[in-house]
C-alpha cells in the first residue's frame, strides 16, 4: 500500500472516534432541552453551571467540526479530514483505499464532505471559530452569528462524512449509531437526575 493511502487509513481511524465524540457531545446537549431539566435546574440554583456544560460542550462540537475542514497548511504534518479527501481525489489513491473497505461508502463520504465543505454555513462557522472561540477579534458585522441548530444539524453531516470515511477505508465496520448507542444511554443518565429531582417534589 502507497504512504498516501496509508495516509488516508490513519486519518479514517481517527475520523471515526471524532465522529463518535460529535454524536455523544450531540447526545448530551440533545437531553439537557427538555424544558422539566431546565425547571429542574433553575428550581435547585443549578442553571448557570448547566450552561457553562452547555457551552463547552458546543464549543468542543464547532472546534471538532471546523478541524475536518480546515486547510492543508503543513502538507508533511497535518492529518485532519482534508488531507484524507484531498489524497483520495487521486484516483489511483481511492481505488487503493477503496479496495481495503468499500467504494460506495468512499464515495459517499467524498460527496457528503463536498457537500459540506461547500456549503454557505462554513463560512459562519469558520468566522465564528476565528473570531469568538479560538481567538478574540473583531467580528465582521456582515457575517451573522451562526445558530446552534445549524451546528448541530452541521456537525451532524460532518459526523456522518467521517463516519463513512472509516468505513470505506475498511479500518472499521460498524455503524455510528451502533457507537454511540451508549453514550446516548449514558446522556439520558446523566440528566435523568434532574428530571426525577423535578418530580420527586
Amino acid at each position: 500500500m502507497s504512504a498516501e493511502a496509508e495516509l488516508v487509513k490513519q486519518i479514517s481511524a481517527t475520523a471515526f472516534t471524532e465522529a463518535i465524540d460529535l454524536m455523544a457531545c450531540l447526545g448530551v446537549l440533545r437531553e439537557s432541552e427538555s424544558l422539566g431539566v431546565a425547571h429542574a435546574l433553575q428550581t435547585a440554583n443549578a442553571s448557570r453551571a448547566a450552561i457553562i456544560v452547555q457551552k463547552a460542550l458546543l464549543q468542543r462540537v464547532l472546534m471538532t467540526v471546523e478541524r475536518a475542514f480546515a486547510p492543508v497548511n503543513r502538507s508533511k504534518s497535518d492529518r485532519h479530514a482534508r488531507v484524507a479527501f484531498e489524497h483520495l481525489s487521486d484516483p489511483k489513491i481511492f481505488n487503493e483505499v477503496a479496495k481495503a473497505g468499500s467504494r460506495k461508502q468512499l464515495q459517499q463520504a467524498r460527496t457528503t464532505w463536498r457537500i459540506y465543505d461547500q456549503d454557505a454555513r462554513r463560512r459562519q462557522l469558520r468566522h465564528y471559530r476565528d473570531k469568538v472561540v479560538a481567538h478574540t477579534g473583531m467580528r465582521n458585522p456582515s457575517i451573522p452569528t451562526p445558530l446552534v441548530r445549524e451546528l448541530t444539524s452541521y456537525a451532524m453531516g460532518t459526523a456522518d462524512a467521517l463516519a463513512r470515511l472509516a468505513r470505506g477505508s475498511g479500518v472499521v465496520e460498524l455503524q455510528l449509531k451502533v457507537q454511540t448507542a451508549a453514550y446516548d444511554k449514558s446522556a439520558k443518565a446523566f440528566w435523568r437526575v434532574w428530571r426525577n429531582q423535578r418530580k420527586s417534589r
